[in-house]
């Protein structure tokens, strides 16, 4: 299942953090907290809840609680990331949703993350309640100046329909075909195709395919099948199909495969309230 739940394990009592990447790009996700994401240096491609959006350099976006999203920044691309509790803005987002991910405004962060970062790096004994307020005071601001939409945020029901759809791939994977998950999602299959790849960064075919190998990897280590056996187990029809998709995904031939092999790298399998990090392996945090 690809698009994960990411839980942000915070220093401390402070439900703040901030880092900075270059060449960022991750993998679809969501979570439970906020995030604002700023443009240091290069653009970014991002998804939000299906909507593909290009950020500009010196641009930055909102991303609320529990939207799926993905980021890929450009050649040596510096993207800002400030991660929060919800929790913390309660009271101003009370009710209230953005009209857009994208802002409009300048709201001074590339001051402020040096700001937070030093606060959140030093011992000071009021520095929770320094980076909260800073925190508070950006969101009300954001809020103030940015276009709301009507009503408060409500999961959208492509989003949530796109995560049972990969749920339901992990446990069918074997025989599951472009129809059905097109049919799964009440969408025709040249639609579906387009969706699918706009919200998991890759395609319905490629998806289907880093799974029957992850679970092929899982049976070979269990070693009570044949390689032949494992192919059709798996979905893979034959032992030649088999052994070019694996080679094409890991590198190796299944016999080849060396023991240490994370097959946690190629499609990440942690379950809804496990720790995830979509942060790709290219991605360099400064």
């Amino acid at each position: 299942m690809l698009a994960k739940r990411e839980l942000r394990k915070y220093a401390g009592d402070v439900r703040v953090w901030v880092g900075r990447y270059k060449n960022l790009t991750n993998l679809p996700h969501w979570h439970d907290d906020c995030e604002i994401v700023y443009a240091d240096k290069g653009g970014a491609e991002v998804s939000v809840g299906g909507e593909l959006m290009r950020l500009p350099e010196n641009g930055a976006v909102f991303i609320e609680p529990r939207s799926t999203h993905y980021i890929r920044a450009e050649k040596d691309g510096v993207l800002s990331f400030f991660l929060f509790d919800r929790r913390l803005i309660k009271n101003v987002t009370a009710g209230r949703t953005l009209r857009s991910p994208l802002l409009g405004g300048d709201y001074g962060l590339p001051r402020l993350y040096e700001l937070i970062d030093g606060e959140l790096s030093s011992d000071a004994p009021l520095r929770t309640l320094s980076v909260n307020n800073r925190i508070e005071r950006l969101v009300i601001d954001i809020y103030t100046n940015e276009p709301l939409g009507s009503g408060e945020r409500k999961e959208n029901y492509m989003e949530e329909r796109y995560k049972k759809l990969l749920k339901d791939i992990d446990e069918k994977y074997a025989d599951y075909t472009l129809a059905e998950a097109a049919a799964f999602t009440a969408l025709s299959e040249s639609y579906f195709s387009k969706f699918f790849k706009q919200m998991a960064n890759m395609t319905f075919s490629q998806y289907l395919n880093l799974t029957r190998v992850e679970k092929a990897i899982e049976m070979m280590r269990g070693g009570d099948c044949t390689m032949t056996k494992t192919a059709i187990a798996c979905g893979f029809g034959t032992i030649r199909n088999f052994n070019r998709v694996f080679k094409e995904i890991t590198g190796y031939s299944p016999k080849n495969l060396p023991r240490g092999y994370n097959a946690l790298g190629l499609h990440p399998t942690y379950g809804v309230d496990d720790t995830f990090d979509p942060t790709s392996a290219g991605s360099e945090l400064l």
